[in-house]
């Protein structure tokens, strides 16, 4: 639908949401040679290659005042942003704040998707554009285009809301294994600590004192707001770093998240038991005699830690989110770390046993809930 010769300024919209793999890096090296083509047919003019928004090589952390200020054509929203919440998508409002400035002619997006998961999320946020504004939004992965032609709305909106009962079918499939066997399995999702050899956006993790770590910050205390203090100098110390603007700075967010992680299942008495864990299973990996990163693939390995996310996320037991049931995973240590390497099924285990009780009155600790399900709590 753009034609030859249309001359029109475009912007590029990249994004991968939550739960998704892959990296925007990726997207934009899948749809390059596309938009080459259309700069040499004169559909659009030349595309400014510098990115504004977030760090496309990931090696700088995002600054919503230096990066959205830059110049460039391709706007990066980077991994891991919601599909629906528009306070949570900094490059989009940005870009679209651009558009409104006529600077340019419309946005081009590998697929409809890349702005909103569904046709009313994407109305949501961008139907005055193409409605009253007169600009388009282009979809590289089928031709189709959002322009102010009300059939190809319909056609958009109808692809779209089929597609989006496909996705509603795998989340009600995915809740059903969350509720189900699963959990019984110590499978649930949550925050892992850094297991030896796993590797993460190309890092491959090493062993982390988390004992060390904590012992830092008790020491360090609280600062007047009520954070940890000396946060940076703790996670630069734990090798736990960012660079921002050629120099070397401590991850202040790691030090909070894990000094209110650890402090919280101190309060709950299970600090010491996970702790226990970590340190064994590491030691465990490091028995199995080959490099790290090929011991954590090896299937007992990968046996033990899958067994045990529930319990490693949530040593203290959870209350899932939207449920009314709190969870309580067994200590791996009392099963026995070489019976869940042997058994991809803890369920054939004697003694493992996951218990799953009414919620009731309990009153539960940040820690012991999903986030999702935390503002239940409060």
């Amino acid at each position: 639908m753009l034609k030859d010769n249309a001359n029109k300024r475009m912007a590029v919209y990249l994004r991968r949401s939550e739960g998704e793999s892959g990296s925007t890096e990726a997207q934009l090296n899948r749809i390059i040679e596309k938009i080459e083509k259309f700069e040499r047919s004169g559909a659009i003019q030349k595309i400014d290659r510098n990115i504004v928004g977030r760090d496309i090589t990931k090696k700088e952390r995002f600054n919503a005042e230096r990066d959205l200020a830059k110049v460039g054509d391709i706007y990066n929203e980077g991994e891991g942003a919601s599909g629906f919440k528009f306070k949570d998508r900094p490059v989009l409002a940005e870009l679209i704040k651009r558009l409104e400035n006529n600077e340019y002619d419309g946005i081009i997006v590998e697929s409809m998707n890349r702005v909103a998961r569904d046709f009313s999320g994407l109305a949501r946020f961008l139907l005055p554009l193409w409605r009253e504004q007169g600009k388009v939004i282009y979809s590289l992965i089928d031709g189709q285009q959002l322009d102010g032609n009300r059939t190809n709305e319909a056609i958009i909106n109808s692809q779209m809301t089929w597609g989006g009962i496909g996705k509603l079918e795998e989340i009600a499939k995915a809740e059903e294994v969350r509720t189900g066997s699963a959990v019984d399995k110590g499978y649930f999702k949550g925050s892992q600590p850094e297991w030896l050899g796993k590797t993460y956006r190309g890092v491959t993790y090493g062993f982390l004192d988390y004992r060390k770590a904590y012992e830092l910050m008790k020491a360090a205390g609280l600062n007047p707001k009520g954070n940890l203090a000396n946060a940076a100098e703790i996670a630069k110390i734990m090798g736990k770093t960012y660079r921002d603007r050629g120099s070397i700075k401590g991850d202040n967010k790691w030090a909070n998240i894990w000094w209110n992680k650890m402090r919280g299942y101190d309060d709950a008495g299970v600090l010491e038991q996970w702790l226990d864990n970590y340190e064994a299973i590491t030691q465990f990996i490091r028995n199995q005699g080959a490099y790290p990163k090929s011991s954590y693939k090896q299937q007992p390995v990968v046996n033990i830690i899958k067994s045990t996310t529930g319990y490693m996320a949530y040593p203290a037991g959870v209350n899932p989110a939207g449920s009314s049931e709190f969870v309580m995973f067994p200590n791996p240590l009392d099963v026995g770390l070489q019976e869940l390497a042997d058994n991809p099924d803890p369920l054939m285990i004697e003694g493992w046993q996951v218990i799953r009780e009414p919620l009731s009155e309990r009153v539960l600790l940040p820690t012991q809930t999903q986030p999702a399900s935390r503002k239940k709590t409060k």
